[in-house]
């Protein structure tokens, strides 16, 4: 917590009155899945963003981006959204629906930091919109109950054409809890938590490696490709046999179909992904480490060969890492930042894994971080006094 404050402090000269901690969502299997309507098992993660706010005596907002070291500001009077607005785009559209929600809007300073302040679109809204709309709720005392401020996170999409969250991500950040997942159903939203167990005491253990790629590494990439994802799924609506869920569309049926060969790749891509988090559920709640560690691999297979979703940094540690008996799966998973892997690691095998990691710093310059990955909670206030 001393970091956020001190950012803040140095910014505006005070310390911040309501500091909020938002993990960060994390996507096991089922990243892309929305576009058929699939399965996704997500949760949280002890990075994410910290966002800390203190009232101004004006009518003005002002946003530090302390990880990126950018500052923004706009007056609260006659908001308007600016191409170059990036990040703060998500800050503006929060006072807006506040606002339309005819709720009294201060004029405030921000702070934000942490991993989720340099990811892509949707992850950063979902970040900065859960985290100001808690600290604002605090700092104004509008008193919202958990579902108003999601309502409301949510509804702020309505203010901007590209800065979008994804409902399952606002879910994901209210209601995680400590050493569980959530399995989505996206077709009717029905979220399951369950027990994730492969923790510190299991046979086999689950590792985040944060490949240190710059950040906006394919970012381009994965845009254009989710771009593409929603032409080629609208049409496939169209073109599919009738009573046939998308997402349970035979691969016969799109090899068949009047597709391009390239959205072809990217429907069977995108079914495979969500068919991946249905069999990873069941994986998951039998503890079966080989059969999930499987599908992590076939899933890296699929982001390489039919998204086209990776790096030559990322495929030489995933390489790395299934040359090894002791890893079980790696693949590269979502975080809202690209170059993020997740691998099944026999309990105390893991240091065969950062030799690898040392290897693949001398060779690409980057220096790579492993943790070890057990799901955390839900957004909090962070209690003055905690260093956390």
């Amino acid at each position: 917590m001393k970091g956020i404050i001190d950012a803040h402090k140095a910014e505006y000269g005070v310390e911040p009155e309501v500091v909020v901690e938002v993990p960060q969502v994390t996507t096991l299997l089922g990243a892309f899945s929305e576009f058929c309507s699939g399965y996704a098992l997500m949760s949280t993660n002890t990075q994410g963003l910290r966002v800390a706010v203190s009232r101004r005596s004006d009518s003005q907002v002002h946003a530090f981006n302390s990880t990126k070291k950018e500052r923004k500001k706009f007056q609260l009077i006659g908001i308007k959204p600016r191409r170059e607005d990036w990040w703060c785009t998500p800050v503006k559209s929060i006072c807006q629906v506040l606002q339309a929600s005819e709720l009294s809007v201060p004029g405030f300073d921000l702070t934000i930091k942490g991993q989720s302040a340099v990811a892509d679109a949707p992850s950063i809204t979902a970040a900065i919109t859960a985290g100001l709309l808690m600290a604002l709720d605090s700092l104004c005392g509008y008193h919202l109950e958990i579902n108003s401020l999601m309502r409301l996170a949510y509804n702020s999409n309505r203010f901007s054409d590209s800065y979008k969250s994804r409902l399952r991500d606002l879910i994901t950040i209210f209601s995680s809890e400590p050493g569980k997942m959530l399995r989505f159903d996206l077709e009717s939203y029905e979220c399951t938590p369950f027990e994730y167990p492969f923790t510190t005491g299991s046979s086999v253990r689950s590792w985040f490696i944060d490949c240190s790629l710059p950040a906006d590494e394919l970012a381009e990439e994965v845009s254009l490709f989710r771009a593409e994802a929603k032409e080629a799924f609208a049409r496939l609506k169209e073109i599919a046999p009738k009573g046939i869920k998308l997402r349970n569309l035979p691969r016969k049926e799109i090899i068949q179909s009047s597709l391009s060969e390239d959205w072809k790749r990217l429907v069977s891509f995108v079914i495979e992904d969500s068919a991946f988090a249905d069999k990873g559920y069941e994986g998951l709640l039998s503890g079966d480490a080989r059969q999930v560690g499987k599908l992590l691999s076939s899933e890296q297979h699929n982001l390489s060969h039919l998204a086209g979703l990776t790096s030559p940094e990322v495929d030489w540690l995933v390489k790395r890492g299934s040359e090894s008996d002791s890893v079980l799966g790696v693949t590269e998973i979502g975080v809202g930042i690209t170059g993020t892997l997740v691998a099944f690691i026999e309990n105390g095998k893991e240091g065969l894994f950062q030799e690898k990691l040392e290897e693949y710093e001398r060779i690409f310059g980057f220096k790579p971080v492993m943790r070890e990955y057990i799901p955390s909670g839900s957004i909090r206030i962070i209690p003055k006094g905690e260093d956390a």
